[in-house]
């Protein structure tokens, strides 16, 4: 098993079986084409999941989303990133009334130094995008946290829209990024 792989394997499986077919058809996608088009799948009806904590084994295919990040993705090009730099990104998407959360888990691993930041931006494979949802800063591999999220960021993760990336002091505008999908 190639090591990025098993690091989507590794965030996604929270999920169990289910949320490892999709790690592994967005690591594929990422994986075939320098720009590939957007898979995410469509929310229906928002899900009703109001709880704090990571979603268990009853996720529903449509409310998961994840990314498969490296540095050749990121943009502009980070100076001096390992190619072994990378990480996995799990979304998992809940609402109660109309208000919309997401809650998240991020690894990396090889970057150039400690991970001052990471953050979901809104743009398409191959474009840079403002900032849409601050995660963490200072980051740790392994990370959980859930945020809140318009409307626009929803419909710009639901369609394939959005990407999660992570600074580190040598490349603050990013180091590794992947799209959600």
């Amino acid at each position: 098993m190639r090591r990025p792989l098993a690091k989507v394997l590794m965030v996604a499986g929270f999920g169990g079986i289910l949320a490892v077919g999709l790690a592994v058809g967005a690591f594929a996608s990422s994986r075939t084409s320098p720009s590939p088009a957007a898979t995410t799948s469509e929310i229906t009806e928002p899900a009703t999941t109001t709880s704090e904590s990571m979603p268990g084994p009853a996720m529903s295919k449509s409310n998961l989303y994840v990314a498969a990040m490296d540095a050749r993705a990121e943009v502009p090009a980070p100076k001096g990133a390992s190619p072994r730099a990378g990480g996995a990104f799990a979304l998992w998407l809940s609402h109660k009334g109309t208000k919309y959360s997401a809650t998240w888990k991020l690894t990396f691993e090889n970057l150039t130094g400690r991970a001052v930041a990471a953050h979901i931006h809104k743009g398409k494979s191959g474009v840079a995008g403002p900032v849409v949802v601050p995660l963490c800063g200072p980051c740790k591999s392994g990370q959980t946290g859930t945020k809140p999220i318009s409307a626009a960021t929803l419909a710009a993760i639901r369609t394939g829209g959005a990407y999660v990336n992570v600074h580190t002091a040598k490349n603050a505008g990013g180091e590794i990024r992947g799209q959600i999908r």
